[in-house]
């Protein structure tokens, strides 16, 4: 059976689309045609199977399936909902500009060399219907609801698909440790990881940067050090006001333009790369070896373009 992920899908009109895996061609979905067993809500993102045959207007899919990820199911099990707690929308493609720090710069959600990825996240609570929806916003704390209504960076995106895929990451936390784990849950201001068969949760201010476990020796590679930054020994940023402000201009022309740019760290690690997307809390680089790493923009002290012709002459 192909495979592929929802497009787009109306709960309420019941219809949507899905994206195939192997074709550049649309399946139209019918709520009809779909097996919910354990799983009854439908959501854009989530991976499906599915036979096809031919409508009057295109293709039309039949017998659809939902795949669940071994994380999904065992949540499933114990009765939680799939998209981890603490959010409510999804980060449009299209919406506000980089110039107020709501949309990354990238025109992709997550930029990882291929297409299977979800372009849009859903709601995070379990499946109700659209009145019991509305209460339960009505019903919030004015805390909750600020929590629910921030929208997904393109970070909480990445993150998202990590946990999807159960990918194996390493996170750069304070003191210098790199800590190797699978993420299982996220919420605004906390991951919870499988670190060597043992749960935990961490806050994101203790984080400095993250890397999948593919690109640990080419990380590890290209890691340097300034002296002086660190032997400050600064600390986590504990609030907003501290942190330091990346010129979000000038990203998005180092960018365009081809440059790298150079970030250094809290803790005086320096990194050079050019730049995937960046959001209002995470920027990802591509390094020069083909490395990727996210940085949390907390853990930043130091940031700089670098032109092409002083990257050539740095690598002479």
């Amino acid at each position: 059976m192909p495979t592929g992920r929802i497009k787009y899908y109306n709960l309420d009109k019941g219809f949507g689309f899905i994206a195939q895996d192997n074709s550049e061609e649309d399946v139209f979905l019918h709520s009809s045609a779909i097996k919910y067993a354990d799983y009854e809500e439908l959501r854009v993102g989530q991976r499906v199977k599915y036979n096809v045959v031919e409508g009057d207007k295109g293709l039309v899919a039949k017998n659809v399936e939902v795949l669940l990820t071994p994380t999904e199911r065992r949540w499933l099990r114990q009765g939680k909902t799939i998209i981890p707690r603490g959010y409510s929308g999804f980060q449009s493609q299209n919406q506000d500009s980089i110039d107020n720090n709501t949309k990354p710069i990238s025109d992709n959600v997550v930029n990882e060399n291929d297409d299977n990825h979800p372009k849009h996240t859903p709601t995070d609570w379990k499946s109700r219907s659209q009145k019991e929806r509305s209460d339960v916003q009505t019903n919030r704390t004015p805390d909750e609801k600020e929590q629910t209504s921030r929208q997904l960076s393109f970070g909480d995106l990445y993150i998202l698909k990590q946990i999807n895929y159960e990918t194996p990451m390493y996170f750069a936390m304070y003191n210098h440790e790199h800590l190797p784990a699978v993420v299982l849950e996220m919420t605004l201001s906390e991951l919870t990881l499988n670190c060597n068969a043992k749960e935990s949760t961490i806050k994101k201010s203790d984080i400095k940067y993250c890397y999948k476990d593919v690109d640990a020796k080419n990380v590890t590679a290209l890691l340097q050090f300034n002296d002086e930054v660190k032997n400050k020994q600064l600390q986590p940023i504990l609030s907003n006001d501290e942190q330091y402000i990346i010129d979000a201009e000038a990203v998005k022309n180092a960018r365009h333009e081809g440059n790298a740019i150079n970030i250094t760290l809290r803790e005086g690690e320096i990194f050079q790369g050019v730049v995937d997307w960046i959001s209002p809390y995470e920027i990802k680089l591509v390094l020069n070896n083909g490395a990727k790493i996210v940085v949390f923009l907390h853990a930043i002290c130091d940031f700089s373009v670098v032109k092409m012709e002083e990257k050539i002459e740095n690598t002479t």
